[in-house]
């Protein structure tokens, strides 16, 4: 009878009972924290244990640490929660609009930037200027609660008295704006400069599908019921500017033989349109319509006039 030979591996002892139940509750523990809301069954076949098994988990082993919600999903009692998921991350990025900064959107590059002390961080976000509503926090509280529950508001803005039906609190350019109905029409207006906001708890209105559908698709803050259709030509020598990020709204651009954009754009008013030309000149030239270049072209020499006479 052959021997075994004493260099041979030892054969690896078989999970222990207590092993698998730690190594279970472990895993549960670990889904719970991170934010998700878990279906018995889906467990069932995770672990390969039968229903029974997953129920005293939940039920006596994770008893005060894990709770039902409405939908019998199994999620982190509240009592539970000292932390923010690590799920939040992702929404928390989507809130404010900075999903896309790092190329590498993944949850585990995430966190380890936020564990990385920034001494030693190989990235740095530079902070985009912001408009400080710290003194408004109460005003943008009552906006949001008027929103939530369709409550008609009043308020003083720019010295006259508005009657306002609040839809949407947007952040474009570092700036807040509230988007709200007001003589059947969509506006805005700027957050920092409502006075006197009343919100009548007992007038409440129904929401229109257009409004909020057209809110939902635009991409800046100026609302009007038509939008002109803009060509510009953008020379060679900043036409990268144009197409790593857009800067218009509703951008295209189509690349020619030259290097130079014709970009196209769809403009509420023409004062959307021209600090942004202004500020790439002599670089970016309005093609279409006519009339808005004349009127750029205007614009400089009234300037010219206007420093010349400061000068003399």
């Amino acid at each position: 009878m052959p021997f075994a030979s004493s260099h041979s591996p030892a054969k690896q002892p078989a999970e222990t009972k207590g092993e698998k139940l730690a190594l279970r509750l472990s895993g549960i523990l670990a889904r719970l924290h991170q934010g998700e809301a878990l279906d018995k069954h889906q467990l069932v076949q995770q672990f390969d244990v039968d229903v029974r098994t997953i129920e005293r988990d939940l039920y006596q082993r994770l008893e005060g640490i894990a709770e039902r919600n409405a939908d019998g999903l199994w999620q982190l009692a509240k009592a539970s929660r000292a932390t923010v998921p690590t799920s939040h991350l992702h929404s928390y990025a989507r809130l404010t609009g900075t999903e896309h900064v790092f190329p590498d959107t993944s949850l585990r590059y995430l966190l380890e930037q936020l564990e990385t002390p920034e001494p030693r961080r190989a990235t740095h976000v530079q902070p985009t200027p912001q408009e400080n509503l710290g003194a408004h926090g109460p005003l943008f509280a009552q906006l949001q609660a008027a929103i939530a529950q369709h409550q008609e508001c009043r308020f003083t803005y720019k010295a006259k008295p508005r009657h306002a039906l609040p839809y949407r609190l947007i952040h474009k350019g570092g700036v807040w704006y509230l988007a709200a109905e007001e003589a059947g029409r969509l506006k805005n207006f700027s957050v920092a400069l409502i006075a006197g906001l009343l919100v009548d708890e007992a007038r409440r209105f129904t929401p229109k599908r257009a409004h909020q559908d057209y809110i939902n698709a635009k991409d800046d803050v100026w609302f009007t019921e038509s939008t002109t259709e803009v060509l510009l030509r953008v020379a060679p020598e900043v036409a990268h500017y144009f197409t790593r990020r857009a800067l218009l709204p509703l951008q295209q651009q189509r690349t020619d033989a030259d290097g130079s954009l014709l970009v196209t754009t769809h403009i509420n008013h023409i004062n959307q349109l021209l600090p942004v030309v202004r500020y790439w000149l002599p670089h970016v030239r309005i093609v279409q319509p006519q009339a808005w270049h004349e009127e750029l072209v205007a614009g400089l020499r009234r300037a010219l006039v206007m420093w010349k006479g400061d000068e003399q």
